[in-house]
């Protein structure tokens, strides 16, 4: 937690004219002198504390954290925090639909990256593709989206939450993240309304030592998330990987069991033609068996009913036979 005397040090409790307030933020007011808001550090403390851990985890799902502060005193803090995080950031102006209508912003991001590959390469290439006053129109038409959409490079979603200094001058950028349902972390003023931010961090604005202060308390809770992500990510490749061991050990045994019990079929050795010619010859000279006789095929099996009709016509045959032998004797 931050220490309440820092925050004195650093101008925190300082707030806006009394005539100047907004209503919602009584509770986080802890009185008034020469006409001036005073802001409850202990409950600025607080809230950072809270704030943190909630980015914290965050980082540590690996999502990312847009950061957003486009008054002066903000925007080398916020621009700084996003390259040290390589997230996106907005410092000069809220781009309007950049978390409603990113298809849109997204065109002037790859327009961005277009031109700066152009102008790129026409310095370098000799054959002078375009001239001196197309190139410096593209480098004003550069200068532009740098600035407006610049910072939206390495925006990706899903966005875990947005940071936003002044809840006042960013009210655009904090209802498009309620409408899309992103956590906002804001510090808020005493002439400013918290409506629409999640976590409340009650802070003087309008200076820098006091957005450093508090910024920096949450830049290091991110930077604590973020290595806890590159543990856990580390644990789960190792678990993957011996996961994948035990896997193939399993399968190599089983096709070793495999092989194992499968039985071998004998080798059957290739006649050459020289061979098989010999033993047509050999087979050709061989005697022939006597005929009548039925070697090749044993003799079907016949039936009762097949086996009587046969008997039967065997009888008849031979008193046929009787008979016409006895009728050749008596001529």
């Amino acid at each position: 937690m931050l220490d309440l005397k820092k925050l004195i040090e650093a101008g925190v409790q300082f707030g806006h004219q009394t005539w100047r307030w907004s209503p919602n933020m009584r509770q986080y007011i802890w009185g008034k002198k020469d006409g001036v808001h005073l802001i409850d550090v202990s409950k600025t403390a607080i809230q950072a504390e809270k704030a943190a851990q909630f980015l914290e985890s965050i980082a540590a799902e690996g999502k990312q954290i847009l950061w957003v502060g486009t008054k002066r005193p903000a925007q080398g803090i916020m621009q700084e925090m996003g390259e040290r995080f390589k997230a996106p950031y907005a410092t000069h102006r809220w781009v309007g639909g950049t978390l409603t209508n990113y298809s849109q912003v997204k065109k002037s991001v790859a327009k961005l990256l277009h031109l700066e590959e152009v102008i790129a390469k026409a310095s370098t290439d000799e054959r002078q593709m375009y001239t001196k006053k197309e190139v410096g129109s593209f480098q004003k038409v550069v200068n532009r989206l740098r600035a407006s959409v610049g910072g939206l490079i390495n925006l990706r979603w899903p966005v875990g939450a947005i940071v936003v200094v002044d809840a006042k001058k960013e009210a655009t950028a904090i209802k498009e993240a309620s409408v899309m349902g992103v956590p906002v972390v804001a510090l808020v003023d005493t002439n400013s309304s918290p409506e629409g931010v999640s976590i409340v961090i009650p802070a003087n604005d309008d200076i820098e030592r006091s957005i450093r202060l508090i910024v920096d308390e949450l830049a290091a809770a991110i930077a604590r998330g973020k290595e806890r992500a590159k543990e856990e990510k580390a644990k789960e490749v190792v678990e993957v990987s011996a996961e994948q061991v035990g896997k193939t050990a399993e399968e190599e045994d089983a096709e070793g069991v495999r092989r194992g019990t499968r039985t071998r079929r004998p080798a059957t050795r290739r006649v050459s033609p020289g061979e098989q010619q010999k033993a047509e010859r050999k087979a050709s000279s061989a005697p022939k068996k006597a005929t009548g006789t039925k070697t090749d095929k044993p003799a079907p099996r016949k039936t009762a009913s097949k086996e009587i009709d046969s008997g039967d016509k065997t009888a008849e045959q031979v008193q046929k036979t009787e008979e016409s032998a006895v009728a050749e004797g008596a001529e």
